[in-house]
């Protein structure tokens, strides 16, 4: 998947358009730019410029993407907007309560709300987070990263329904999203729908093969009840990926699968990598037990 590029830095607040048509186009090449397809972007802005050739804001997003390919161009936004830029430097020292007090004293400003969301859901602040993501969409209803941020937020604070509900607007904008298509492959596992899961996770991993949706598409198996086929794939990412959740998962199989011995040896690793999960002590104590009865 390609590293999302955080396009409010990149340019200010857009004015009003005239025509709907125009709107639409712009806010699509607006998400392709959010994702660096800096060429798609361009397509939907030529075909604004061919319908208004005078729309100011298609002539700033280009000029904004050329900027944006180049490393070394500084953020549009951040020169132009002092709230933001004030924001950034806090940030960069590391002082969490100017950045909040910084941003949060615009609150009609759509890019001072986003920012500020983006900032409270990295700090795993998700119920502030929720709620200025809802003050972006209120300003600027069709900016999909909002919706994207909203769904992460909820996802993070396992309400499932209301993630799902602002995956799916997310996705009704970026139809080719493979982080969306396996965020929302993990939501339907977590709310028990196995079927929409793997075909979700299948879209994503046919977009791309990427190591962090091979191991939902394991948890997925483990979940329909497949332990043999999760555990192979399991086994697979072991090699490249030793982390907590790949051998929680190996020894969750193994258990089900009645190899106490490798479970035990697999939730162990877990175990060390991670002491986060308090049931996977129990797991581990019962399988111990189960191996002394023997």
């Amino acid at each position: 998947m390609k590293k999302l590029v955080v396009l409010c830095l990149l340019f200010p607040c857009l004015s009003v358009y005239s025509n709907e048509i125009t709107e639409d186009y712009f806010d699509i090449a607006a998400n392709y730019a959010t994702y660096g397809q800096y060429k798609e972007a361009g397509e939907y802005l030529n075909k604004i410029l061919e319908i208004e050739p005078g729309n100011y804001d298609a002539i700033e997003l280009k000029n904004v993407i050329l900027r944006a390919a180049n490393p070394g161009a500084k953020s549009y936004l951040s020169t132009n907007n002092q709230n933001i830029r004030e924001a950034l430097v806090y940030k960069k020292q590391g002082n969490k309560a100017k950045v909040i007090s910084t941003l949060s004293s615009n609150p009609k400003d759509f890019w001072s709300c986003y920012l500020l969301a983006d900032f409270y859901l990295t700090d795993k602040n998700y119920q502030s987070a929720i709620e200025y993501y809802k003050k972006a969409i209120s300003l600027k209803p069709n900016y999909a990263q909002s919706y994207l941020g909203l769904a992460q937020s909820y996802k993070a604070c396992n309400d499932y329904t209301n993630a799902l509900g602002y995956l799916n607007k997310y996705i009704s904008y970026n139809t080719n999203s493979d982080f969306a298509y396996a965020m929302r492959a993990d939501i339907y596992m977590n709310l028990g729908n196995i079927t929409e899961a793997e075909n979700d996770i299948k879209k994503a991993l046919n977009i791309e093969e990427n190591i962090s949706y091979l191991l939902i598409e394991a948890k997925i198996l483990y979940t329909k009840g497949d332990y043999e086929t999760a555990r192979e794939k399991l086994n697979i990412l072991s090699k490249n990926v030793q982390t907590s959740e790949v051998y929680k998962y190996l020894g969750l199989c193994d258990y089900a699968l009645y190899n106490y011995t490798s479970a035990l040896l697999n939730l162990d690793k877990a175990i060390i990598l991670s002491d986060e999960d308090s049931n996977l002590n129990i797991t581990y104590n019962e399988i111990k037990s189960k191996l002394e009865n023997k």
